[in-house]
């Protein structure tokens, strides 16, 4: 199995909310930040589901190529729904 270590979940998830408690704790899981914040994630479980979770707890069979294929998919996916423009030498390097 795989680790993906050096993601951080906001690099996993592409998520652009610098205010979140994650990314004040970089070396804090976000599943642990959710649990003492009673975080409507932690609640409804669904950090069990989240893919984060998943990657970091080696619960995938991903290899890296796949795994680093679907974080940068979802990369290139939330850039093309905000409109961003995606240099074409870069999509073609990362997918």
């Amino acid at each position: 199995m795989i680790s993906y270590p050096n993601y951080k979940c906001w690099e996993i998830m592409n998520c652009e909310n610098l205010d979140c408690s994650a990314r004040r704790e970089p070396e804090t899981p976000c599943w642990e930040i959710a649990k003492r914040i009673d975080s409507f994630h932690n609640i409804s479980n669904t950090c069990d589901d989240c893919i984060v979770f998943i990657f970091k707890n080696n619960l995938t069979f991903f290899s890296t190529e796949k795994g680093q294929n679907f974080i940068n998919q979802r990369t290139l996916l939330r850039n093309s729904e905000a409109g961003h423009q995606v240099c074409a030498s870069k999509a073609n390097a990362t997918g």
